[in-house]
């Protein structure tokens, strides 16, 4: 019976060590595509002096199209108002985030990505 225990275990412990660097290395390009679409946006919103409508659905879309994010799962909270040169607008992106372990019985830690960035307007209105 023990041999039985000690080789499932095994099994689980090689699962875990295969599986978890590259669960870990895709959170972390998951990471990225949020923060370099995030930062996209932030320089077409300045430039505008809010989040128009087409730049939300544009980081919907690349979001969607490029790095496979489930688009009714994506929350955007934004600028929305007109906003002179001088003010600053807000952008935050929250999309759901995939497990690290194959294993469900380690704290997998945040359940979502959140990203928040601030710029300065540009816009001479």
């Amino acid at each position: 019976m023990s041999e039985i225990l000690a080789k499932w275990m095994m099994i689980f412990i090689a699962i875990t060590i295969i599986f978890t660097p590259l669960l870990a290395y895709t959170d972390s390009l998951h990471r990225e595509a949020v923060d370099t679409v995030l930062h996209q946006s932030m320089k077409q919103a300045s430039l505008k002096g809010q989040f128009t409508s087409n730049i939300v659905d544009e980081i919907k879309d690349t979001l969607e199209k490029d790095y496979n994010f489930d688009r009714s799962k994506i929350e955007i909270e934004a600028t929305t108002t007109l906003t002179s040169r001088g003010g600053y607008l807000e952008c935050t992106i929250t999309v759901p985030r995939g497990p690290i372990f194959v294993l469900d019985i380690f704290n997998q830690g945040p359940k979502k990505i959140e990203r928040t960035a601030k710029i300065m307007s540009e816009y001479a209105g």
